[in-house]
C-alpha cells in the first residue's frame, strides 16, 4: 500500500502528464514527476491517450516496486 505522499506524487505526475501544468512546484518535484511519467509511458507503450485509471495503476505499481 502506498503512503499518502506517494499517492500525491501519482496525482501530481498525472496532472503534469495530462495538462503540462506544474505551476508552483519545485524543480525537484517536477523532475520526479517527469521521471514517473516517463516510466508510465514506457509501461503503457504509448505516449498519448493514457487514461487516468491506467496511468494511476502503472504509477502505483512503479512506486511500490521502487520505494517499498
Amino acid at each position: 500500500m502506498l503512503s499518502d505522499d506517494q499517492l500525491a506524487r501519482v496525482r501530481f505526475a498525472y496532472r503534469v502528464y495530462s495538462t503540462g501544468n506544474s505551476y508552483g512546484a519545485s524543480a525537484s518535484t517536477v523532475s520526479a514527476a517527469l521521471d514517473l511519467v516517463g516510466k508510465v509511458v514506457e509501461a503503457e507503450g504509448v505516449a498519448y491517450s493514457i487514461s487516468p485509471e491506467s496511468f494511476t495503476r502503472h504509477a502505483k505499481e512503479i512506486l511500490a516496486k521502487s520505494e517499498n
